[in-house]
């Protein structure tokens, strides 16, 4: 992990979030050519890498892992732009695990985010907290939460059978899918950590929050259109875990994350806000899994030091960006 810290520039700080890049050995080289053109257009003042970094051959040892995030990051260390990243539900699908991957992240040049707490589930829970452009308070809080890779670990860890049918159901009360979910020991040690930042201030500190699989109340705004601002295109369905952990409400009663921002839903890049709070996908950046030409891209949140409660936040696209693009999607 690096030594940085996040200020305001100009009364703004711009946050650029990409995901899904899926990199494998051979790599297709669009992926960093649209990267590098989305950051000299958008001058992000941090990167957020949102999980399924690498997959198949790309997540299977440290020599895979550092070829394809050197080559992703290459265009932020010639920029000065600092990173962080969260892991998805790939990117440990060769065996490889995240927990051995994390240093490898931290040794990469500009890479702020961290493993975490060791007594917590996952690996990358973290916060970065923006400064004043002048002064040491903070402003914002940028929170990184690891969702999981599939339910069975949350099966497995709390004593029944690693059997992902266990948990899916016929008629669920939410998303019945196979991915895993945030658990509770994440989501406490988030309202502590909040607590302690606002003591150490003396207010409570405003900010958003990322994480790959998304939570269940992502479904609500493409329900309910007119009652949450609902924008964007839903090509598939929320890929979010069977078990509703309690996250969304957590940050309802806590009342400081004000943006959340997914990835994990390729050809989703939806926003809509539910009690105060944004929900929003920023679609998918790669070439190397399947992703939409017209939608491909990522998502700015861009923060204004004189009201962060209030952050904007909007896509920019690839075919905005790069000349000559081509509006091919890629299939898995």
């Amino acid at each position: 992990m690096n030594e940085t810290t996040l200020r305001f520039r100009n009364g703004k700080f711009r946050v650029l979030c990409v995901s899904d890049v899926h990199g494998i050995k051979d790599f297709d080289k669009r992926a960093v050519r649209d990267l590098t053109a989305i950051v000299d257009k958008a001058e992000p003042d941090l990167v957020l890498f949102l999980g399924d970094n690498v997959w198949h051959d790309g997540a299977e040892s440290e020599e895979t892992l550092r070829y394809f995030m050197s080559a992703l990051i290459a265009p932020l260390h010639e920029r000065s732009i600092p990173w962080a990243h969260v892991f998805g539900n790939h990117d440990a699908e060769k065996g490889f695990t995240v927990k051995d991957q994390q240093p490898i992240y931290e040794s990469l040049p500009g890479c702020l985010s961290s493993a975490g707490p060791e007594d917590i589930s996952g690996t990358g829970n973290w916060v970065l907290q923006v400064k004043q452009e002048h002064g040491e308070k903070t402003v914002f809080n940028i929170w990184g939460l690891d969702s999981g890779r599939g339910i069975g670990e949350f099966l497995s860890d709390y004593g029944f059978e690693r059997d992902a049918r266990l948990a899916k159901l016929e008629d669920p009360l939410y998303v019945s899918s196979g991915y895993d979910v945030i658990r509770f020991d994440q989501i406490m040690w988030y309202w502590n950590e909040s607590k302690r930042i606002e003591a150490e201030n003396g207010y409570k500190v405003p900010g958003m929050m990322v994480f790959h699989i998304a939570v269940p109340e992502y479904v609500l705004p493409y329900r309910n259109p007119a009652q949450t601002k609902y924008k964007g295109t839903m090509r598939e369905t929320v890929g979010s875990g069977p078990i509703n952990t309690g996250l969304f409400a957590t940050l309802v009663q806590r009342g400081d994350v004000k943006t959340l921002v997914c990835g994990h839903d390729h050809i989703n890049d939806t926003e809509g806000e539910y009690l105060g709070i944004k929900l929003t996908y920023d679609a998918g950046l790669g070439y190397d899994g399947y992703c939409a030409g017209d939608l491909r891209g990522g998502r700015i949140v861009e923060i204004d030091e004189n009201d962060p409660w209030h952050a904007k936040t909007y896509m920019i696209r690839s075919s905005e960006c790069v000349d000559g693009y081509e509006f091919e999607s890629t299939l898995m």
